[in-house]
């Protein structure tokens, strides 16, 4: 009886998906296949730009067969509530705050990115007032894609952890996310759609759902990516307390057999893995969850500095923002001191890894409101929902939905999923599901009555064209660039230039790590001794980065060797003031001074700046040549 039952609901499965429309087929096989999956090699971040591109290509085709099937107005297809207007405001405000930006090409590439947003939920949200078990379906799918990325995943971790429970090797994992941090809360986004099956009448639904489930947790608890087990453990604790509350205000005191079973496997799994590994991998789990809330440790450390010096740029732009994109390019402009002078050569600072921060500093106390503003509302609509009389599957999904987002946003405080296509696909889908599940919660609830004006759909099909173009650009450029720095290794200045000139465009000035792309030709030319190229390259470089510890510098010592020396201290000193523990460039300063014959200036760099004891040496030596002692 029971396989009949199971067989049967297998059927329906079956006819379902059959019955799907095309745009509900194209969103599923996006979201359950494309966006987790599109890795590629070719350009230098393996899924930034291509999945922008993959998200920009899907919204225009969801869109065109949008107004295909119903009018020729997206408004007569696409339903918007009055508070989704404060989503919209943020999108139009990030295009305004473009004209603060340093870098025009960052900020467009930005927006782009919210506009893309805003569309993605729009589209979801109106796919669930149509079909009111989409979510159900698609968590099939992203169940499926679940137990795909745990399973290598923890293939992965499970080869690292025979031989040691090592910090770095289990960092070294990234999967199809290109980064640990954002494989780790990409597996935690997973979860509420494999939780979703586990309360499912299906038996064979009910065990994927289970199976996936521990397989993420599992692999969460030992990669054990602080932001990610810090929102874990928030979200946990914060669905505990509203649980209790709510069970203590109706009286009634129940467990799901099916949460007792998945803790109890969850534990289990924990237990397998402390018997198989050759270690005490539960003291080694404990000792490193500590140090997940130790503020005092040296990468926090770093981290409080950063956010310190980001909301006193924040102080200049209060309003309006630096522009999207901006935050890496204009940060050195109050001053870094947070970064150590021995690591100016390698590391650099692309982000604060602190998304409400990053927003208020790019998008200024506007944005900062209105985004906010907006997930507030939705986190209010969520708790009012699930207080109030309701059959237990809404209550459990608003339940789920109160997890995911409760996680992502406490992960968000301390890493950059803002930046990450997948994450913010599973955002909007979220926040759209959602904003269904609450719909006629409050007063601001009610359609927005907006006549269908050809005008909006024109509007959007152009912008989508244009995000289009500009990711097609972006990973083009990306290609380039990564081609450019593998004939720098090689030392290849000729193959260099001209792969950086194939991937210059107006649409991608930059690379990931903020180093303009005619700082990388410059230097070329500076190698092949074409020293007014080079200058020329620098320039143009500081056009799109004027803060650039690298374009500044090299600038200079282009200067210095063509016997500039008047503009080569100019570019040392803008440098030092950005940078002002940048031992190297006052040690150039310095050097410049004594060929400009400012004798008295080079001692005082000298007296007053930190220097390496190498390089001091070097010019004690020099000056002594000329008869000058200290």
């Amino acid at each position: 009886m029971r396989n009949r039952l199971d067989l049967r609901s297998m059927n329906k499965l079956i006819n379902f998906y059959t019955k799907l429309n095309i745009c509900e087929i194209i969103n599923i096989s996006f979201l359950c296949i494309i966006i987790p999956f599109l890795y590629t090699s070719y350009t230098l971040d393996p899924v930034l730009h291509p999945r922008f591109l993959a998200w920009s290509i899907f919204l225009l085709v969801s869109v065109i067969i949008l107004i295909s099937n119903r009018s020729p107005s997206l408004n007569d297809a696409i339903v918007i509530k009055k508070y989704h207007l404060l989503l919209v405001a943020f999108v139009v405000f990030s295009f305004i705050s473009i004209i603060k930006a340093v870098n025009i090409s960052e900020a467009i590439f930005d927006f782009l990115k919210n506009f893309c947003f805003l569309l993605s939920f729009l589209i979801f949200f109106n796919l669930f007032r149509k079909n009111d078990r989409f979510f159900e379906h698609v968590s099939v799918g992203m169940t499926v894609s679940g137990l795909i990325t745990g399973g290598i995943v923890f293939f992965m971790i499970m080869k690292s952890l025979i031989t040691d429970y090592d910090l770095q090797k289990t960092y070294e994992i990234f999967g199809f996310m290109g980064h640990k941090n954002q494989l780790s809360l990409a597996l935690f986004l997973f979860i509420p759609f494999s939780v979703k099956l586990v309360f499912t009448r299906s038996i064979v639904a009910k065990v994927l759902g289970l199976v996936t489930t521990i397989l993420l947790f599992a692999s969460i608890i030992i990669l054990h990516t602080r932001s990610v087990v810090i929102g874990l453990t928030a979200s946990l604790i914060f669905v505990f307390i509203i649980s209790v509350v709510y069970l203590f205000k109706k009286k009634k005191f129940s467990l799901n057999p099916s949460i007792l079973l998945l803790v109890v496997l969850i534990i289990g799994i924990l237990f397998s893995v402390e018997w198989f590994t050759p270690y005490n991998f539960s003291s080694t789990f404990i000792d490193r969850f500590k140090t997940s809330f130790d503020i005092h440790s040296p990468n926090a450390d770093i981290r409080i500095k950063i956010w310190g010096e980001s909301l006193e740029l924040f102080s200049g732009n209060v309003f309006l923002g630096t522009g999207g994109g901006n935050w890496k390019l204009t940060l050195p402009s109050v001053g870094i001191t947070s970064l150590p002078s021995s690591s100016f050569s390698s590391t650099f600072f692309q982000r604060p890894h602190n998304d409400p921060i990053w927003i208020l500093c790019e998008n200024g106390l506007i944005g900062f409101f209105l985004f906010y503003g907006f997930i507030g509302f939705i986190f209010y609509s969520l708790l009012k929902t699930f207080f109030k009389p309701n059959e237990l599957s809404r209550r459990n999904n608003v339940l789920l939905m109160l997890f995911v987002l409760t996680g992502y946003f406490v992960a968000s405080l301390f890493t950059f999923p803002k930046e990450r296509i997948f994450h913010q696909v599973l955002l909007s889908f979220f926040l759209a599901y959602s904003c269904y599940i609450t719909t006629g919660t409050g007063k601001f609830n009610s359609a927005l009555k907006i006549a269908g004006k050809p005008i909006i759909t024109v509007l959007t099909l152009v912008l989508l064209t244009v995000s289009v173009v500009f990711a097609g650009y972006r990973v083009q450029g990306e290609h380039y660039t990564r081609r450019a720095l593998y004939y720098r290794d090689g030392k290849q200045w000729q193959q260099v230039i001209k792969e950086i000139n194939k991937g210059y465009s107006p649409f991608y000035t930059v690379d990931q790590t903020a180093i303009p792309l005619k700082f990388y030709s410059g230097v070329a030319k500076y190698s092949l001794k074409d020293y007014s190229a080079a200058i020329n390259d620098f320039i143009e470089a500081k056009e799109h980065s004027p803060y650039n510890v690298h374009v500044l510098n090299n600038l200079g010592s282009t200067y210095y060797n063509t016997k500039k020396y008047s503009e080569a201290i100019q570019s040392y000193k803008e440098l030092l003031t950005y940078y002002p523990s940048f031992s190297e460039a006052a040690a150039n300063l310095a050097t410049a001074y004594i060929k400009n014959g400012e004798v008295e200036k080079a001692l005082e760099v000298l007296k007053t700046r930190k220097l390496t004891a190498k390089r001091k040496n070097e010019l004690i030596n020099h000056l002594k040549t000329m008869g000058i002692t200290l």
